[in-house]
């Protein structure tokens, strides 16, 4: 499911999307937009719509719409959208709380730590290198990785 964040798609029913997208079913069928997140344990598309905010239904650029409902195209060029490979993932020890790199739908930190993402309305933080909180250990294995072709090698437990 994550490959599909960038690309393209189309509104095409409103059957399995939120109440809160149904809503507006009439004035969103048809409309095309861009993937930027995956939402709901990767059932729900986060669509942000092609136009203008004004000519959006309430004004708003970003739907929440089932994968079923819509119409997937080819992906997108690298520079409309980036795509981090990593969401956040947090550990605590005492009082000290950590951030981790965590490969999507995982609960195990590339350096080997269990973590638990802050996720909300389904939707997880991207992996942060530039805070002070970020893990001294996730930060060298993703520098290692960039020298090395970008692959990661999870380490063995």
């Amino acid at each position: 499911m994550w490959e599909r964040i960038g690309n393209r798609a189309t509104i095409v029913t409103m059957e399995h999307s939120p109440a809160s997208t149904r809503a507006h079913g009439s004035m969103l069928i048809g409309r095309e937009g861009l993937v930027v997140a995956v939402l709901r344990d990767g059932n729900v598309a986060l669509l942000r719509l092609d136009g203008e905010w004004y000519d959006l239904p309430e004004g708003v650029q970003r739907w929440a719409v089932a994968w079923d409902d819509l119409a997937i195209h080819d992906p997108a060029g690298e520079s409309e959208v980036a795509v981090q490979a990593y969401m956040a993932g947090f550990s605590k020890e005492g009082r000290v709380l950590k951030q981790h790199a965590v490969v999507p739908g995982t609960k195990v930190a590339i350096c080997s730590s269990p973590v638990r993402p802050l996720a909300f309305c389904g939707w997880s933080l991207t992996f942060s290198p530039n805070v002070p909180q970020a893990c001294a250990k996730c930060l060298e294995l993703l520098d290692a990785s960039e020298r090395e072709d970008s692959t990661v090698t999870m380490p063995t437990p």
